[in-house]
């Protein structure tokens, strides 16, 4: 029996709300049951992957560093270009992650079983 596959859309800041940290804690779950997942961050969600940030001033958890941590788990991550683009963000300042455009993003949404959002 295939595993089954899942993408996960990130799409909130990494700070001010528990949604992306909740994600998080949704992907380890789903990456430990066996299951194919697809980590995408877009909108607001690029954030979550930007280099040397500084969490622990507003006292929270460096979620960048647990979500580079998610291809050495078995979770492929994803950067949505044009939510870069729109957030004046390159590439270049976030952690390593595929980066897809909307045509890819389409494709990858349609071959897997579930999608699940985090807004």
């Amino acid at each position: 029996m295939e595993a089954k596959k899942v993408a996960v859309l990130i799409r909130s800041a990494p700070y001010g709300m528990a949604t992306a940290g909740e994600g998080f804690r949704a992907l380890i779950g789903l990456v430990s049951m066996g299951i194919q997942t697809h980590v995408v961050l877009v909108d607001d969600g690029v954030m979550v992957a930007l280099k040397n940030q500084s969490p622990e001033v507003l006292d929270m958890n460096n979620l960048v560093d647990l979500y580079a941590q998610l291809p050495g788990l078995g979770a492929k991550l994803y950067l949505h270009h044009p939510s870069l683009a729109d957030h004046g963000i390159s590439p270049d300042a976030c952690i390593e992650a595929e980066v897809l455009d909307d045509e890819k993003l389409r494709r990858l949404i349609s071959s897997v079983d579930h999608v699940i959002t985090f807004n």
